[in-house]
């Protein structure tokens, strides 16, 4: 009996030792999962104050600083009484250390917790109404047209005799 005593003893210390480390480990990587890298688009207007939708979600009144996870191209469009709506397209490109295939060893091997703030500013026209609308009568004309077009689209008109233009001679 005192040899089995001794043998649990003798274990005792390794199990500890192997849940130590164990227990290390874990907060090791925890600790490097928290060094992610973070992402954050901050958008100005002038003047201040303007609703801010992006891809057509409200986000907030300029300036904001809203998170995103993914780069490429998203809408950004600035509402505020007394000026003209601002919609335009904004490319938010990657750094250098967010980039294919870069982008798995500094996020996923080795996260450092690199930080990127994407810049956005933009100035507001004064004037009333939202953008430029195209004619309605060009608009609905178009919709009557492939409405009648059925499921094979549209045919292309034939030009009309005045409108071909002579082979040019040489």
């Amino acid at each position: 009996m005192a040899a089995v005593s001794t043998s649990k003893r003798g274990r005792a210390p390794q199990c500890r030792r192997r849940h130590g480390n164990l227990l290390a480990s874990l907060v090791c990587i925890g600790g490097l999962a928290a060094c992610r890298a973070t992402r954050e688009l901050d958008i100005q207007s002038n003047p201040a104050g303007a609703e801010v939708r992006l891809d057509d979600v409200v986000v907030g009144t300029t300036p904001v600083h809203v998170p995103f996870k993914d780069y490429g191209t998203r809408r950004i469009t600035l509402y505020k009484p007394g000026f003209v709506t601002h919609s335009e397209l904004f490319e938010l490109d990657p750094p250098w250390y967010a980039t294919f295939p870069l982008d798995f060893l500094t996020e996923v091997l080795i996260p450092i917790g690199w930080h990127d703030v994407q810049h956005y500013e933009a100035t507001l026209v004064p004037g009333a109404g939202s953008i430029a609308s195209p004619d309605l009568a060009d608009v609905l004309s178009r919709a009557e047209v492939l409405r009648r077009a059925g499921p094979e689209g549209p045919k292309r008109a034939e030009p009309k005799p005045a409108e071909l233009k002579p082979p040019l001679r040489r």
